[in-house]
């Protein structure tokens, strides 16, 4: 059977079943404990080195995004051999010319001959950690108003003796000696700053880390990073601080409404300034407004290319958004899109499919979202879910003889030797399998020619989310 995924809001297990969950891929044995150390450390070098290529390559093209930029580093440390920055000045144009542009691989190549790139961090605190693309670490710039945070130094000689022993050992804390040391720390980072931003906690975060890596960093039971390896303790900071602050207005910090006269030249007393959405509104968008239209078009043109559009919404439906005319509208027609769906105050959803219905097809929502982020939302989703569901079946398959036989049944099959591109699909019925879950619980089987109005109208839709195959 074939399957196609419909519509992707899923996993609906209750607590209990994802504490399982998490016990599961914590379970390690016993003999790899004393490989940990030896992983973690290893670990560290090599991504110390990858982090330092990565911001001599940033010191000459700082507005390079972060996947071009991961898969640069890649190609250099794999296939051209660098094995440190001090290598970089050897490179030549033909390494990075499928890579980047021409102009781009130029600066590259005149600033690793100008002179010798300091790959060192700027303040004296450690190397920063490693980040992980996945990570929800946040990294943020520092503003000139915490120029505290870069002499900022962690009072550890306030650390309870119980966790100085800890510490000595390698070992993990106590939580109770742990919250002990971030209520400290946040004290002494309350005496230049009352209300210190997440940017500067995530310094103070990578300190303690670094210091003492083996107590404080994120890792699992094999002593494999986390993450960026400091989000707990980054979180706990930061809870902490807002705990402090609870009901104090004076100490929080607020970001001035930004307004179109702060984006204009000169000033005009007379028209009152007009509100418009703040700057990290738009953060993770390459094309949040553009500033012009396209060559040759007006407010005016393009309002009547989607009074076009409308008129073939009316008569056609959705099935408009396959014809040619209406691709090209699309296109033409984004930055109004955009003025809108930013308009303040906002307009509602509904508003939005009124004004441009083809928005709200697979298609156009798909399109609309690549030319925001630069991000092929269908093919990093389906990326995303088969890098995760390998690593599950890894899993579950290195244990085969653990599992039940409903497990290993559904396990056999999605072994199979054909399996590309399947393993999310086949990762989801594994887990099912697990918990005892029926296969209607997930999954809604219909025919490989029914539409998202066809489900609707002669589907049995439960209100729990599903996810609709075809085939």
């Amino acid at each position: 059977m074939y399957f196609c995924v419909v519509c992707v809001d899923f996993f609906h297990f209750s607590f209990h079943r994802r504490r399982g969950f998490r016990r599961i891929l914590m379970t390690t044995t016993e003999d790899e404990g004393g490989l940990r150390h030896s992983t973690l450390c290893r670990r560290f070098t090599e991504e110390q080195i990858m982090d330092s290529i990565k911001r001599a390559i940033q010191t000459a093209l700082p507005q390079l995004d972060e996947a071009k930029l991961e898969t640069l580093v890649n190609e250099l440390v794999t296939k051209v051999g660098v094995e440190g920055p001090e290598d970089l000045q050897f490179i030549q144009e033909d390494d990075l010319k499928h890579l980047l542009t021409p102009i781009q691989c130029r600066k590259i190549l005149h600033s690793l001959k100008a002179g010798p790139v300091d790959t060192q961090p700027s303040s004296s605190l450690p190397e920063p950690l490693p980040v992980a693309s996945s990570s929800t670490c946040p990294i943020s710039p520092i503003s000139p108003n915490s120029a505290w945070v870069d002499n900022f130094e962690v009072p550890w000689n306030k650390m309870r003796p119980s966790l100085r022993r800890a510490v000595d050992a390698g070992e993990k804390p106590a939580p109770e000696d742990r919250r002990h040391l971030i209520r400290v720390t946040v004290d002494a980072m309350r005496d230049h700053s009352l209300n210190p931003t997440r940017s500067e906690c995530v310094v103070v975060a990578k300190a303690i880390t670094q210091k003492y890596p083996n107590t404080f960093l994120d890792t699992n039971e094999e002593g494999e990073l986390l993450g960026c390896g400091y989000f707990s303790v980054l979180n706990q900071l930061k809870t902490r601080v807002e705990y402090l602050n609870r009901g104090n207005t004076l100490s929080r910090l607020r970001n001035p409404k930004r307004t179109q006269r702060d984006d204009e030249e000169g000033d005009d007393d007379d028209q009152p300034p007009v509100a418009t959405c703040a700057r990290r509104d738009s953060y993770g968008c390459v094309r949040w407004q553009p500033e012009d239209y396209p060559d040759g078009e007006t407010s005016a043109s393009l309002e009547e290319k989607k009074l076009e559009m409308l008129d073939i919404f009316n008569r056609e439906g959705l099935k408009g958004a396959e014809r040619g005319r209406v691709e090209d509208l699309m296109a033409i027609t984004y930055a109004k899109q955009r003025e809108y769906i930013n308009a303040n105050p906002s307009p509602s959803i509904l508003d939005v499919g009124k004004e441009w219905p083809f928005l709200f097809s697979q298609k156009f929502l798909f399109s609309h979202f690549t030319t925001l982020t630069s991000v092929e939302l269908y093919t990093r989703l389906n990326e995303d879910l088969n890098k995760k569901g390998k690593r599950l079946l890894d899993f579950f398959s290195s244990q085969i003889t653990r599992w039940k036989k409903e497990v290993r049944a559904v396990l056999k099959e999605a072994l199979k030797k054909d399996r590309e591109g399947t393993d999310g699909l086949a990762a989801m019925l594994v887990m099912l399998a697990y918990f005892k879950e029926q296969e209607d619980s997930l999954f809604l089987l219909a025919d490989v020619t029914t539409t998202p109005a066809d489900a609707e109208a002669h589907l049995s839709l439960p209100i729990t989310p599903r996810i609709i195959m075809l085939g």
